[in-house]
């Protein structure tokens, strides 16, 4: 699924420079806690699929998520005791009375989220890891990046600015998409207006503000009073739509914000507090559902829905029962905590002396912080050559690359993808790594 670009290294590498560059300026970037802007590093060699490739992982990403609420509802309302506590136990305060009202109150539980897949390098479809409901990041991001290459490379092979414009244009726009996303929940809620006000709600200092400042500047630039703003400033009714980009557990309780994620039957607000969708627990209960009948049934788990659950990797609550197959099977499993993010409290047996992962597994069965550990099947992800492109040099390697593809609840919702790759099996963008442009094949097929 992907292709060599159409130039020798040199200038592959000149392309890369120049579309870095474009997509710096544009807010591909993050920012540090002590202040400093780090951009992110982009790969050169552009992923490049096929729209049919684009619209499996679409759909199969949407499968995931819709499957993942069914389960949701049926645990939480007749599931045992470790069920309930894995999906809402990690969860206080103001978090946990939010979330208290998701399936109750919310129109949606899941505007819009994402779906994090790694490609085997045994070859075969995408195979998916994970779900993000809460902050489902990187629209402008990803935009920045295959839109900044393609500009570049237009360049580079003679294109007329028309032409370059055009390419971009096929290419599709994630921030568009996800503009299009919460303009129809806005309507689905009973909203009339042309282009209602949007409130863009993040932390202060968050890490995304550059990717959430360009959001903001494609709104307005679509007509719409766009704004980023952090939750003591956020008055929900000073504006049509709040897109939530911030954590419960990081939201003031005393803040005006915090009376939308108390009441989201009131406030045309996405997403509702959902934290429970992503964790990983219920990612496990998901897998298992392929093979427990009766558990696939009390859900309602429909044909589309079984059929991607049983392609997830094995992916089991941790327990003492699993101990002696993650001793034998030590390199073929990964042990991850159900509620943490950013890659923390992740183990790779491979990865371990056989001593150090046996503390690991024997210690994790019976720890239930953040809802406990998860046991799941290790996908080996494929690596390939990579040219990044970092604002301190050009570096070349093999980089793992994985696709991240978005989708919702309603009948209008994101499904772009965007690519991160990394040196490390953990994918981190800034650790070694960066982001790849994701290409239509028709669109890349015309730079030749």
């Amino acid at each position: 699924m992907t292709r060599n670009a159409p130039f020798d290294p040199e200038a592959l590498a000149q392309v890369g420079r120049a579309a870095a560059r474009l997509a710096w300026d544009g807010g591909m970037s993050v920012l540090k806690p002590d202040g400093q802007v780090v951009p992110i590093p982009l790969v050169a060699e552009p992923e490049v699929y096929t729209r049919d490739e684009l619209a499996w992982v679409a759909a199969e990403s949407r499968a995931i998520l819709s499957g993942a609420v069914k389960v949701a509802r049926v645990l939480l309302e007749r599931g045992d005791a470790r069920d309930v506590e894995a999906l809402s136990g990690p969860f206080e305060g103001l978090e946990a009375e939010a979330m208290s009202r998701l399936f109750e109150e919310a129109p949606c539980p899941a505007v819009v989220a994402r779906v994090d897949f790694l490609v085997p390098r045994d070859g075969g479809r995408p195979r998916a890891l994970e779900l993000n409901a809460t902050i489902p990041a990187m629209p402008a991001y990803a935009d920045l990046a295959a839109h900044s290459w393609l500009r570049a490379a237009a360049r580079a092979r003679g294109f007329t600015p028309r032409a370059e414009r055009e390419l971009v244009a096929l290419c599709g726009s994630h921030m568009e998409s996800l503009r299009e996303t919460l303009l129809a929940y806005y309507r689905f809620r009973g909203g009339n207006r042309e282009r209602p006000s949007i409130a863009i709600v993040a932390r202060p200092g968050d890490a995304q503000i550059g990717e959430l400042r360009r959001l903001a500047e494609h709104f307005r630039q679509m007509g719409h009073r766009a704004e980023n703003l952090v939750p003591m400033e956020t008055d929900p009714d000073r504006y049509d739509l709040l897109y939530r980009h911030v954590w419960a557990h990081r939201t003031p309780p005393e803040s005006p914000f915090a009376r939308a994620l108390r009441a989201p039957a009131r406030w045309v607000l996405a997403n509702p507090v959902n934290g429970l969708l992503e964790a990983k627990a219920l990612f496990a209960r998901l897998s298992e559902a392929a093979e427990d009948r009766a558990l696939c049934e009390r859900a309602g788990l429909d044909g589309r829905e079984r059929e991607a659950a049983e392609r997830l990797p094995f992916t089991r609550l941790h327990s003492e029962a699993l101990v002696g197959r993650l001793l034998a099977e030590r390199e073929g499993f990964v042990l991850k905590r159900s509620w943490d993010y950013g890659g923390k409290s992740v183990y790779l047996g491979a990865e371990m002396e056989p001593a150090a992962w046996e503390k690991v597994v024997r210690e994790a069965a019976s720890d239930r912080r953040g809802g406990g550990f998860v046991a799941q099947e290790r996908i080996f992800a494929v690596r390939r050559t990579a040219t990044r492109i970092a604002p301190e040099g050009i570096s070349a390697g093999d980089l793992v690359r994985d696709i991240s593809t978005y989708s919702g609840l309603l009948p209008v919702h994101p499904a772009g993808s965007v690519v991160r790759a990394a040196a490390s099996p953990i994918v981190n963008i800034l650790g070694g790594g960066g982001l790849a442009p994701v290409l239509p094949e028709d669109v890349y097929a015309k730079l030749l």
